[in-house]
Formats: structure tokens, sequence, C-alpha cells
């Protein structure tokens, strides 16, 4: 009779549930997922981020310098190519055609990734907001010859400080070649600054302002 009584019991204690090591097994194994999902997510951003140095604001720095170097003159000193009279050493936000036709007058062609001004190169921040990234060279008396970038409604936090790092090997925007503004309508050490956090909320008028060699 008890064996009996044993064998009607016995289902019931066959049906256990998950142990706390089978449980913590699960959890490492999810958190392994999501961890490699995350990373997934940082290493395609830092390439975004590599390429559009490489292919965008390092191309036109190779630009300006191969000019230089060729002609002795400023890419964008003037807003009429064919007057070298004009030229005093300084950028001027110039018009495609105009940077078109300094380049080819001397045998050099506009980088591939686009033109300035009207560059269609994108670029989506942390936020999940694209950004149409736009590309001028200027001048100013406390910076000397500069390459302005800004984006749609400001310049991407995170990718300006990923490009500081990538020009400077470090995240200041007060030092270096590259440079943070939150006003690039009034450039001056005084709103050069440093960078906000990745995530903070943009400013209409910041910018990335990357200083020419000459």
């Amino acid at each position: 009779m008890k064996k009996q009584e044993c064998s009607k019991l016995s289902p019931l204690f066959d049906n256990k549930g998950f142990t706390l090591i089978e449980m913590a097994i699960v959890l490492i194994i999810i958190g392994i997922i999501i961890g490699a999902i995350v990373k997934g997510k940082d290493i395609v951003k830092s390439a975004e981020q590599k390429k559009l140095y490489t292919k965008f604001v390092n191309a036109w720095s190779l630009t300006f310098n191969n000019y230089y170097d060729r002609t002795g003159w400023i890419l964008s000193d003037t807003d009429d190519p064919a007057n070298a009279g004009a030229r005093d050493g300084n950028c001027t936000p110039a018009t495609v055609a105009n940077l078109n036709l300094q380049l080819t007058a001397v045998g050099l062609e506009l980088p591939p990734v686009g033109a300035t001004n009207t560059t269609d190169r994108s670029y989506k921040d942390s936020n999940g907001v694209l950004h149409t990234l736009v590309l001028v060279f200027d001048y100013d008396s406390d910076v000397g010859n500069f390459i302005r970038i800004t984006g749609t409604g400001g310049i991407p936090n995170d990718l300006g400080m990923a490009l500081d790092r990538m020009v400077d090997g470090t995240m200041d925007g007060t030092i270096g070649d590259l440079l943070y503004t939150d006003n690039y309508n009034a450039i001056a050490p005084a709103t050069i600054i440093q960078w906000p956090l990745a995530t903070a909320g943009l400013v209409a008028t910041s910018a990335i302002i990357f200083k020419m060699q000459f």
C-alpha cells in the first residue's frame, strides 16, 4: 500500500520548476544577447563616423592642402577665381561653381563625396535624428582659415566628439585643430566651448570648426 501511495505521489515531485542556477544562466544568456546587440550598434555607428571623416571632412581638407601645394594660394580665397589680385590669404564662403573653377584651373577636381554647401552627406545622431551635413570654408582672425560643418538644427554632438577624437586624440572642444562652437555666426575665443553630452539637445547655431594649416 505504501508503495502505491508513493507511486501516486511521485509525479507531483517530478514537475519541477527552474532552479535558481538555471534562471541565472538564462538571465546571463539574455544579457549577453542584449550586450551583443548594443555593441553591434556601437560598431556600426563608429564605422559610419570614421567613413564621414575619411570620405568627407578629410577629403576636403586634403583638397585644400593639395590646392595650396600646387599654387601657393588658399582655396576659397576669392569670389572671383579669375582675379588673383583679389586674394588676401583668407577663405571666404564660396559657391560650388567657384570652388570647381579654382580647382579645375590647376588640374584638380572636387572630392567625389560631393560639393560644399549643397552636399547630401547625411548622418543619423544618437537621438535618431537624420542630419544633412553642410561644409563651408571660412576665415576668422582668432581661428584663421577653417572648415565649418553644420547639421540639421545644429551639429550632432556625438559626431562632433567622435571627429574630435580622430583629429586631436581627445574630446576637448576648446583645444587642438577641431573645435566646437555654439554660435558659428560669431567665431571668437568666447564662443569656443566644451562639447555637451552626446545626448544633449542640439544648439541651432552650433558647428564644428576644423582649422586649416594655412
